[in-house]
Parts: C-alpha cells; structure tokens; sequence
C-alpha cells in the first residue's frame, strides 16, 4: 500500500494517517517459515525457479528442472524444502468475435409466467430469442445466491456468497418433480406479483420457498442419481452453504455475526450439532442448489454464449464471510474514491480480503469462485476489474475519500483466470471504468481480457478494439432517462449531487444525434422521439471499434430510470424496477426489431 494516490482527476491525494496505521495492523504475519511465494509459468516454457519435487495436481510427482508440460494448480518442493504453489497457465485467453449481444437485468426480465421476478426459465427464453436475432452473447446480471430469510438482500452486487446460486431465479414450476405436485395457487399468486412494477422479493421467495418445500417433501426419500452426483461434486463448500442458509431460515437473521456465539464458526461442534438436529433443513437447501444449478446450466446452453458478472465481493454477515472469516478485515469495507461520476465517492459495504492470507490459502476461495463462475457461462464479466490490482479499503467509520489502496498478488490472480479461463473454453471481460492505475489496461490487452467502456463516460470512438462496449452500466443512466431528463429530475429529488454541466453537455449531445431540437424541453420529449435518440446512440455504438457491442434491455424497452442510483439507501428502488412489459414483448418489439437490425448491419 502507499501513503497516497493519484486521483481520477490526476491530482494527488494523501491518505490519512488514521487509516494508514490502522490497514498496518492487518499486515504483520508474511508467509509462514517454509513457504515460498506463489510461482507462475507457462506449461512448456522453461521458469529459472522450477527445480525441485514437483506435485501436479493430479497426484503425479516428478524431479523437476525448469519446465512443467500440464497446465494446472501444483506444488513445488524446492532443493531447500520450501514449499510454493505454481500456478502453470497459458499466456493469453481466448477472445470472442466481433459481434453484438445483449446486457440484461435478469431480476427485471419477467415474462408472463414469472412469480414476480426474472428467472432462469426467462434467460433461457431471453437467450433462444437472442439466437434468432444472431446476437453472439447475452450478458446477465449477477446470480450470486442471497440469504433465504424473510426479506431477501435485493441488490446482485452484496450476494450471500459468489460460488452458490440465487434461489429467487428458480422456476418452482420447472423444477424436478413439480409435476407431481399441484402448485396452481401459488402460481396464480406469483403471477399476479408481475401486476406491480416493483419488485417484492420478499413475497416472491415467500410463494417460491413454499412450492420448493412441497417438492422436496415428495422427492426427498428418493435417490436422484444426478443430484447425489452435484452432492458429492460439491462437498464440503455446498453442506457448509446449506447449513449456513438453513440457521439464517431458522433465525430468520443473514448476518452470522449477530447469531448465538457457538455458531459463529462453521467448523465449531455446535455448528455440526445444530446440522444434525435440523438436518431436513439443511438437505432441502442442498437440493434447492441442485435445481437452481440444472436450470440455469440449461439456460446457458440456448445458443448465445452467457456471459455471467462476477461482483467484486459479498455481504459483511454472508455465508462467504462465515467461511473465510479468517482472511477477511471486517473493519474495513471496499468502495472507491470520489472521481467525476461519482464525487462523493462509493462504500459498498463489502469486507476485503486480506491479499496475504489469501496466498497462504494457495488462492483457494478465489480459484473456487472463478471455477464456479464458469462452470455453465462461457464468459465472466468482472466487475470492478481494478480488483485484481488493488482494492481501496475504506475504514467502516470514515468517509468514501479516507479510504486507502492496498496491493493484490495480481500476477498470480491473472494466471488463475487464465487457467479457469483455458478450462471452461471462455473468455473475460474486465470492467475497467473508474480510477485505474497505471498499467492495468496494457496488462489486459497483453492477456486478450476485454476491456468494458461506457458511452456514458466515453466516445465510442475511443473504445479500444479488444473490448466491449455498452451505453450504460446498471449503475447508469438510461437513454430515455437522459433524453426526458427524467434521470436529472430523480438525482435533484433525492438529494444527490451529481456534475450538472456533463450531464447536461451529454444530454444536447444525443440530442442532435437523434435530430432533436437540443432546446426542446425534456417534459416534451414523446416516444417518437426516445425512439430516435436510442438508435442514434446505438448507430454510433454499432460503428465502435469494440470487438462485442451489447445493447442494454433497459434501451429497448425505453426505460427511464437506471436500475441503481449510486452511493443510495432507501431514497431510490434499487435494483427492484422490472422491465414495463413483459421480456419476450420487449424483444420482439418495434424498437428492437429496429435495434436489432441496425446491430446486425453493422456488426
């Protein structure tokens, strides 16, 4: 870490001496007596560090002299007796071709059939239509599991944990053995749910945790063989997951830092009691996994390639939290700085891992999180790539500009999402907007990792090649949102700051792209008009030089607010706004089908 930083703006900012003492006192251990630093290589190319007892990861050993032939996870016993983990990984990742997909909000894609929530039976509609129309990739917001308790965390980005799957995008009716069940009341009563535009997650998991239990109590007593196999594939991380999930239904509570004491640890024998005395409870949270798991694995497999959006890290009481408490800093959360689009900065309320004991544990959460990632998508979007490098700490007491930066093993963290990468046959994307350090996009572009751009903050002229490019992010304004002004008018209602000129510079800009009178008033603005202006925007995004262009669902369904508003509590509907129609209306619209063949004559 450093005493300073430079800024977004390329001002110097100095940390405060508050918070440099206090990160110092997570960075006192090193790597224990024995244990060597990581040792990244290419499989074939000779390392001048390779010598000594190689374990691959198959179990196989041999006397190794400077060269590994299989890409993979090993260890290393050097002529000393130190022990470092290789990480033996190709140099580059695959790229896609050039092409243009869609970015949707699963949440707010509902169909008719929806229980009030897009769910993975809509992906999979939403990636068969996206095949017809000859998009290439269908990239879907976060599908990270949440807690299952009374009222669910409704943001993607502050998910439970990242290597389990969000149960709210089950559809109960596709589920095995539903069919021999009746779930038509609480079908009729989920349907009803898409009446309101705002999302009640807390009466969806209501209706679909009930159909879920009604299955279970039919299929529990059989022997599903695909199920035992997910059992058995998974282990320990998913019975822990479920023991988890089951205490928060019970408690009733997602944070395990206000649970009873004894259950504070998952390997505590008090955990394991309260396991076997509720141990239905903890079976059906295994089983729901298992469903969420073959319903989304059959989305990913409709013709598009998936491109999954990996969140920069998860809830302070989540179930990930509870299991790596050990390498965690709970007296920190990770945000960012104040730059131009956000000025008071951002406090995600996330806890950092400590980078030091994340390489004592040979990297395992994360090359756990990375293999999850892409077990079913062939792309993984990550968000706030800048991670990799570094994340900004801020002190949970302090504001967004007393954060402080603090180093990642970056080399050995590229080389694990090039292997995963290798395995899966995928391709990543970096999302690379923000306050980026020197060096980070060369090294992306070294690697073949997408960089991610913004029409919002960026000219699409100035989009590099090897990226993808967008309108907007779900942290940013829509295009009928800037045109109408309706943005502007829900920023000065709740009371947030924001740069009035850009925006405004931006707004008349589009304007005269779509052939509006820039002096128009925004309360006068019609459809005709919104319709224009989104295909003005895309005409220049299509002629980008980006290898993948996506077009936001939000765009095609003429939306006006942004599905989140930044650096808010409670004054904005955060991540509950669903699409005003339902999904398959909006794809098969007069606006996309105008959107779609303008895509596809330029792409």
């Amino acid at each position: 870490m450093a005493g300073s930083y430079l800024s977004a703006r390329g001002t110097v900012v100095e940390v405060p001496t508050a918070t440099l003492e206090l990160v110092n006192d997570h960075f006192h251990e090193g790597l224990p007596p024995g244990i060597g630093e990581p040792l990244v290589c290419t499989p074939g190319r000779y390392h001048p560090e390779l010598f000594g007892d190689l374990v691959l990861e198959s179990g196989h050993h041999y006397q190794a002299h400077g060269v590994v032939d299989v890409p993979g996870y090993h260890v290393l016993r050097t002529d000393t007796g130190q022990r470092r983990f290789v990480i033996a990984a190709p140099e580059h990742l695959r790229t896609p071709e050039r092409s243009w997909g869609w970015q949707v909000q699963l949440y707010a894609a509902r169909s008719r059939d929806s229980w009030g929530i897009g769910d993975f039976r809509d992906l999979g509609r939403i990636c068969r239509i996206a095949r017809a129309q000859h998009a290439y990739c269908v990239q879907v917001s976060p599908v990270h599991a949440i807690a299952p308790v009374s009222h669910p965390q409704d943001s993607p980005y502050s998910p439970a944990s990242r290597q389990f799957l969000n149960l709210l995008h089950i559809a109960p009716g596709n589920a095995p053995g539903a069919e021999r069940v009746d779930l038509s009341d609480l079908s009729e009563a989920g349907r009803a749910l898409n009446e309101d535009r705002l999302i009640n997650r807390s009466a969806v998991w209501s209706l679909k945790k009930e159909a879920l239990l009604r299955i279970w109590n039919v299929v529990r007593a059989e022997e599903d063989i695909e199920y035992l196999d997910y059992c058995r594939h998974r282990g320990r991380a998913l019975h822990e997951f479920a023991v988890w999930c089951a205490i928060a239904d019970e408690l009733d509570n997602s944070n395990w830092q206000q649970w009873p004491d004894e259950l504070h640890r998952p390997s505590s024998p008090a955990v394991r009691r309260w396991a076997d005395e509720h141990a239905d409870k903890v079976a059906f949270y295994s089983w729901c996994q298992w469903v969420a798991e073959v319903q989304y694995a059959e989305a990913c497999t409709c013709g598009v390639d998936v491109v999954a959006d990996l969140a920069v890290g998860f809830d302070q009481g989540s179930e990930d939290a509870w299991a790596f408490q050990d390498s965690l800093c709970f007296d920190f959360e990770i945000g960012c700085p104040p730059d131009t689009y956000n000025i008071e900065g951002q406090r995600w309320g996330l806890p950092p891992f400590n980078p030091q004991r994340l390489t004592r544990a040979d990297f395992g959460p994360f090359i756990e999180m990375v293999h999850e990632g892409l077990r079913h998508a062939k792309a993984l979007r990550i968000d706030h790539v800048m991670q990799l490098w570094r994340l900004y700490w801020i002190p949970k007491d302090s504001t967004a500009a007393d954060g402080v930066y603090v180093d990642y093993p970056v080399h050995a963290l590229l080389a694990i999402l090039r292997l995963e990468a290798m395995r899966a046959g995928a391709w990543i994307v970096g999302e690379d907007m923000g306050t980026v350090p020197p060096g980070v996009r060369e090294s992306m572009a070294d690697i073949g990792m997408l960089a991610n751009r913004s029409a919002m903050r960026a000219d699409t002229d100035d989009f590099p090649e090897l990226g993808v490019g967008t309108s907007s992010t779900h942290d940013q304004v829509t295009i009928a949102g800037l045109i109408t002004g309706a943005d502007v008018e829900a920023l000065r209602h709740i009371g947030k700051n924001a740069d009035w000129d850009q925006i405004e510079h931006t707004r008349r800009s589009l304007a005269a792209d779509a052939g509006i009178d820039p002096d128009k008033p925004c309360q006068q603005i019609d459809g005709q008009e919104i319709h224009d202006a989104v295909l003005a925007r895309y005409r220049r995004l299509s002629s980008a030089p980006s290898r993948v262009v996506l077009a936001v669902l939000d765009d095609a369904a003429m939306v006006r607010e942004r599905p989140n508003m930044p650096g808010t509590v409670g004054v904005y509907p955060n991540w509950r706004l669903a699409l005003p129609e339902p999904v398959g209306a909006t794809m098969l619209s007069p606006m996309t089908r105008d959107l779609v063949q303008l895509l596809g004559e330029n792409r």
